[in-house]
């Protein structure tokens, strides 16, 4: 088998794989409807942030889509598909803590998934200056985020969440680590 022949049966499974995602959606669906019923389980009440997340998926589509070979001219949806992704995976995490108030505080992490998607639609390109860019303006916004809610948790609303200083040093951790890994090179 030639190697020009290897290659398109890897390319043609790829687009398989590609084409299977939409299907195996609606099983997990099928099965999480399946499971909620027969447990008398409300999945409304913890599952409808759904309804802003399924339609950023499908906006992010056309650039998942997307090759170098084969541009999307729909590729610029991933703007607003992560704009949608980021408000409800927010939306989800709030609803499932009762903490709504977090809003506050969250929406640096809205504008940061511009640069993510942005980043996103270039990604066949890795020299493209977006990826600096945009890395480093998705660095400041989850920054101004986690000063937001330290500032807000702790000042505004007077709470103290043990969660907040495990993620103020799990981020403190990665940078260290991501720091070490640099100067490593």
């Amino acid at each position: 088998m030639s190697k020009e022949s290897i290659l398109k049966v890897e390319e043609t499974r790829k687009l398989q794989r590609r084409q299977a995602l939409p299907a195996y959606g609606v099983i997990g669906i099928g099965v999480a409807l399946l499971v909620a019923n027969l447990f008398g389980f409300p999945l409304i009440e913890v599952l409808w942030p759904g309804f802003v997340l399924a339609p950023g998926l499908m906006l992010l589509w056309p650039a998942y889509n997307a090759t170098p070979e084969r541009p999307s001219r729909f590729g610029f949806l991933a703007v607003p598909g992560a704009m949608l992704l980021t408000v409800g995976t927010l939306l989800f995490i709030m609803n499932l803590t009762n903490h709504f108030e977090a809003w506050a505080y969250s929406w640096p992490l809205v504008i940061a998934s511009v640069g993510w998607a942005l980043m996103y639609m270039r990604r066949h390109e890795p020299e493209h200056r977006v990826h600096h860019t945009g890395y480093n303006f998705m660095r400041v916004m989850v920054l101004l985020a986690m000063g937001f809610a330290v500032f807000f948790e702790l000042i505004i609303f007077g709470s103290f969440n043990p969660l907040l200083p495990l993620g103020v040093i799990a981020f403190g951790v990665y940078l260290l680590m991501k720091e070490r890994r640099a100067v490593g090179q």
